[in-house]
């Protein structure tokens, strides 16, 4: 905790060192006041009750009174105007930092399920969490120098009322970690729970899935299964959170029994002459602040443990591997009519044991057409995931014009693919913006983008400007073959060499994917293209079909070649024909 504390400070120092500084030093003047408040009220007390009474010490001490009270009044604004342009500059430094962090994430970050929760906290504001720290680090600091502050007001009566009073503090802070640690170990353990949760009301807030389950009388299922994951957090927590309360009432029993002791021993002692009036109204006023403080210490000690352990999921996403930084090659212009290549190529996924691609060697040459076909779980799409740079091989090489892929830059590589994925974004943006995605530098050349539309098959009279999704409240929701097509326009809106087309036309009907290949056909002529499709029939557009089978190349050649060949692609294409010819239902 004193480590994960210390960083933020140190954080906070580097990107708001002046507020920063403001905030602590009005911690420690705020630690400071009650103590000092108690002290001169003591001696403000003692100075009246003297005979003769000195005038000028009285006013001394009802001024330093005055004035610590009127301090403690207007602190409070100062630190909130203060916390805005501590907030304020830690977002513009910090916020960047992360930033920049998620762009050069490995994407098998995002695959990777041990670190989606590091991912959604950095993602949703992950400067409060840092701020959050920071001021409750400070808070509790301050509270501890007050504590320590008012206990030294006991020891002018004596030294044991302060070390019982701390004797007791230690195991109540304790036993307060310990609740949050059970707490915040229910929420990691629980948070596979809740992303079923945030699931299941996404579910019941999409008008599709909505539409479907009304149909089927899936409705109560989902709120059934929804209610059952709420009540099993809800009674996990109340379990931690009713033993956190035994121990609470244990903690206020003992602060109470310290208070009345304390209380008793001062009216004896006051009784008895040992201690003057100042002395013993001191001590009774700091009672109440003490009180006061232990349980703002309890709280502020709470939450400086949840914010520690929040601190965690920033040390692993800043640690999460990174894509290397690639100086732009000296071959770069060869990448104007690229030739790819797949040698002995063998791939497993991160954190699993199955060996997707096994010695995978194939080549395609300058605007060649190919289709990759096979069985599900073959690893066509993985061996787009690799030639786009997304994972790495295991072994072999990936060589584009003979240069290995590894030495070329992100932004090179855009230079020769253009993908659209099989799982395609519709981005909640507008037309225009989802269209310039595929080469931003056309996001304002409307002709450019209303082609690559045309292209893309897209009937809808519909303004470049028009915002997309329910993101908006003029947004215009699309239907799965519409934000395909956009998907497919914003890949021909790039100037890749290649078009990766995966699954381009599974939301389409049967007629629209016959005219979109059709326009494939006039649009790629000068482009290469690598299409996957469990729709065989598209196949014999390509020049080049690479069959794939267990993670192998099983056949390669035309359609034709194929045909006569008693293999793998005969058997799946008359599969798939015989739907189509009379008779077959």
């Amino acid at each position: 905790m004193l480590k994960q504390a210390t960083r933020s400070v140190a954080i906070m120092l580097k990107y708001a060192k002046t507020p920063t500084l403001i905030s602590l030093l009005m911690q420690l003047l705020q630690a400071v006041q009650p103590p000092l408040g108690v002290y001169f009220t003591g001696r403000l007390i003692n100075g009246i009750s003297e005979y003769p009474m000195q005038l000028s010490e009285v006013v001394l001490w009802a001024a330093l009174l005055i004035f610590t009270l009127l301090f403690a009044q207007s602190a409070g604004l100062v630190e909130q105007l203060n916390e805005i342009n501590c907030q304020k500059a830690l977002q513009h430094g910090f916020i960047d930092v992360v930033l920049e962090k998620f762009k050069r994430l490995e994407y098998s970050c995002f695959e990777d399920k041990d670190t989606l929760d590091s991912l959604e906290r950095m993602g949703s504001q992950p400067h409060e969490r840092i701020y959050g720290l920071f001021r409750n680090t400070i808070k509790a600091v301050s509270c501890l120098v007050s504590l320590v502050g008012t206990a030294i007001v006991f020891t002018q009566v004596t030294w044991w009322f302060a070390a019982i009073y701390f004797v007791l503090l230690a195991p109540m802070l304790w036993f307060d970690y310990k609740f949050t640690e059970a707490v915040q170990r229910l929420w990691n353990t629980e948070m596979p729970n809740w992303r079923r949760r945030t699931y299941l009301s996404a579910l019941m807030a999409d008008k599709h899935a909505v539409f479907e389950m009304k149909i089927f009388g899936a409705v109560d299922f989902i709120l059934r299964k929804w209610k059952k994951f709420a009540d099993d957090f809800r009674r996990e927590y109340m379990t931690a959170k009713l033993t956190s309360s035994k121990y609470g009432v244990l903690r206020e029993a003992a602060l109470a029994g310290w208070a009345v002791f304390v209380i008793v021993a001062l009216v004896w002692q006051l009784t008895e002459g040992a201690v003057s009036l100042g002395v013993f109204v001191a001590c009774v006023t700091s009672i109440g602040a003490t009180l006061s403080l232990s349980s703002n210490m309890s709280q502020l000690f709470s939450s400086v443990s949840v914010d520690c352990i929040e601190m965690q999921h920033f040390d692993i996403f800043m640690n999460l591997p990174e894509v290397t930084s690639i100086t732009k090659n000296a071959e770069c212009k060869k990448l104007q009519s690229p030739s790819l290549r797949f040698e002995n190529i063998h791939f497993t996924y991160p954190k699993t044991d199955k060996q997707i691609l096994k010695g995978v060697s194939f080549e395609i040459k300058p605007g060649e057409r190919v289709s990759l076909v096979g069985e599900n779980g073959a690893g066509k799409s993985t061996i787009i995931k690799l030639l786009c740079g997304l994972y790495k091989p295991d072994s072999g090489n990936i060589t584009v014009n003979g240069i290995p892929i590894g030495e070329f830059s992100a932004t090179q590589l855009r230079e020769v693919f253009s993908v659209v994925f099989q799982d395609y974004a519709g981005y909640e943006l507008t037309l225009r913006e989802n269209i310039a995605f595929g080469d931003m530098e056309k996001l304002k050349n409307d002709t450019a983008l209303e082609e690559a539309l045309q292209r893309g098959l897209w009937t809808e009279d519909m303004p470049l400007d028009t915002n997309l999704g329910k993101l908006e409240d003029d947004g215009i929701d699309l239907s799965g073959g519409q934000w395909q097509r956009v998907a497919v326009s914003r890949s021909l809106a790039s100037k890749g060499s290649f078009v990766v087309l995966d699954e381009p036309t599974a939301a389409l009907d049967p007629l629209a994917e016959s005219k979109m290949y059709e326009t494939f056909q006039s649009i790629l002529q000068n482009r290469g293209c690598i299409m996957i499709s469990h729709r065989l029939a598209s196949a014999r557009l390509a020049d080049k079909i690479i069959v794939l089978e267990n993670g192998t190349v099983a056949q390669s050649g035309t359609h034709e070649s194929l045909m006569s060949q008693d293999g793998l692609y005969h058997d799946m294409f008359h599969a798939q024909s015989s739907w189509y010819t009379e008779g077959a239902l």
